[in-house]
């Protein structure tokens, strides 16, 4: 945990309202504030003492963002430069504890700032971000809503509008002189241009129906009421609206359509259509796929999934027979979980296929269908067949405790460094017997093992690395502690220090191997004696 004066003092820095991190030189985590921890989902002794990208990595489902990547530039340009740097916004996926693994959409407005001494040192670095995924994903989900809108008032002919209520302004969308007749100027910029064009005896009832959509705190409203055109008819419409609402959960912007039903017979004949062609895709799909409705029961099953398993067609009950006897109750209790709660439902999963008997690996996802008011309506989910991808994972998971098997039973005891502090990422259980049980993985070299100073341990290092040397040390001395007595003896070991190339021939790291050579080394003095 980071030095302070006292406790007082380190009380002050936890208690601060900002979310700030303290980093030693080598990027290992001295001490967090309180809502640091709590923004990240972590605690501080989850935390204190570990290399910040072993805390914090990248998000595996995501390789082509490079969040560690960019965020490491960021703080060895601080190690540098002795300056601060200010990041762009980045996204940098927590992990979740609740996810077994998984993580969590986040994004940030980071910066790193050096402390140093009088000297000029740098003593830490003190990192400071801004969590704006609220503001994000609020962004995009406006976004996403404008270009549904966009989409919508094109194919049904609507006329798009965009209301600041702070401001009291009102923007049109170009359908509005086709539809209702008025051009921007004739309709106004102010709320006042729709408040008087409504029909009197339908305007109070649209105004409480918004209150009571806003007061609620509904991001949906629906009114039908009759309004008037340029040419001074009245037009019975259906407008529909998306409540944008600040952090204090005021409304602060509405974003609709009006659409003219004078002519609902059609849109009638439309939505049959659009009907149809759900149906018709939901049947082409290459995928088995469902429906399901607001309490959880399929609904309908497509013909893909009748022709894996066999099932009778038409027959939507006894599904979880087809489920592999070991992921059925998985599967039930995380498929019924969803519903309760609405939340995405996704599962990896066997599924039986009748022609040949064997179980296959599918990833079902099921998406919640909302209804104006944001309450489920139904279910609609497919299956994709991940049989390959699960066969492959099995090969390297076997090839991977192969190779730790073999690592492990050579007389070679091996020990992985990487970058320029040489951090430990990896050991064999033989440094275990040598130096006992000391905290390696993740910590540098010169921390690990401070008794091999004298024998120019660090020199050997930075040579290795900086110069892509290889370097062989033969008949070490070495104290023991063999039999973990506290009384060590005297151990031979032959050493090799080997570099670690990537594919621009940059160095990433070094391998150290140690073989014992103890007995040869006496038995060559009894020989000679």
């Amino acid at each position: 945990m980071l030095e302070t004066n006292d406790n007082f003092t380190g009380s002050i820095f936890h208690a601060l309202p900002g979310l700030y991190l303290v980093m030693a030189p080598d990027l290992v985590i001295l001490d967090a504030t309180d809502t640091y921890l709590h923004t990240t989902l972590a605690t501080r002794e989850d935390i204190i003492g570990r290399y910040f990208f072993e805390v914090f990595p990248n998000n595996p489902a995501t390789p082509d963002l490079d969040s560690a990547q960019n965020f490491e530039y960021s703080l060895r340009y601080v190690l540098e430069h002795k300056q601060e740097h200010i990041m762009d916004v980045l996204r940098y996926d927590i992990p979740s504890p609740t996810q077994q693994g998984g993580f969590e959409e986040r994004y940030w407005s980071p910066r790193n700032k050096p402390i140093l001494d009088r000297a000029g040192n740098l003593l830490y670095i003190l990192h400071e971000a801004r969590d704006i995924t609220a503001q994000i994903l609020s962004q995009r989900e406006k976004a996403h809503n404008q270009e549904r809108l966009q989409m919508l008032t094109g194919a049904l002919s609507a006329v798009s509008w965009e209301y600041d209520i702070l401001n009291d302004h009102m923007s049109w969308g170009k359908n509005l002189q086709q539809i209702l007749g008025y051009t921007p100027e004739e309709i106004g910029n102010k709320g006042e241009g729709w408040d008087k064009r409504v029909h009197p005896k339908d305007f109070n009832a649209v105004q409480q129906s918004i209150t009571m959509a806003t007061s609620s705190g509904s991001k949906i409203w629906t009114g039908e009421y009759r309004f008037r055109k340029a040419d001074g008819t009245y037009i019975p419409v259906l407008d529909q609206g998306y409540i944008v609402y600040d952090a204090k959960g005021t409304p602060i912007r509405t974003i609709g359509s009006i659409i003219d039903l004078t002519h609902s017979k059609q849109s009638e004949e439309s939505l049959r259509e659009s009907d149809e062609r759900f149906w018709h895709l939901l049947e082409v799909l290459p995928q088995m796929a469902w429906l399901a409705d607001a309490q959880g029961r399929i609904v309908y099953f497509n013909e893909n999934w009748f022709n894996f398993t066999g099932m009778p067609r038409g027959q939507l009950n006894g599904w979880v027979n087809v489920i592999h006897p070991e992921d059925s109750a998985s599967v039930l209790t995380a498929w019924h979980d969803c519903v309760r709660t609405g939340d995405l439902y996704e599962m990896e999963y066997r599924i039986k296929n009748y022609l040949t008997g064997e179980y296959r690996w599918f990833m079902e996802r099921g998406v919640p269908m909302l209804d104006d008011q944001g309450k489920v309506k139904s279910w609609i989910g497919a299956f994709t067949d991940i049989e390959d991808q699960k066969n492959a994972l099995v090969q390297v998971q076997v090839k991977d405790r192969q190779l730790e098997s073999i690592l492990n039973l050579s007389p070679a005891h091996l020990c992985l460094l990487t970058g320029p502090e040489h951090i430990c990422r990896y050991i064999t259980p033989g440094v275990y017997r040598m130096y006992g049980n000391r905290h390696y993985v993740g910590r540098p070299a010169r921390e690990i093992w401070p008794e091999l100073h004298e024998h120019s341990f660090l020199e050997i290092l930075e040579q290795v690395y900086h110069q892509q040397d290889s370097v062989t040390i033969e008949q070490l001395k070495i104290p023991f502690d063999r039999h973990h007595t506290g009384k060590p003896e005297e151990a031979y070991f032959n050493l090799q220090y080997q570099p670690i190339l990537d594919q621009n021939q940059e160095t990433e790291g070094i391998l150290i191997s140690a073989i014992e050579i103890t007995e040869l080394v006496v038995c060559r003095k009894d020989k000679s004696n």
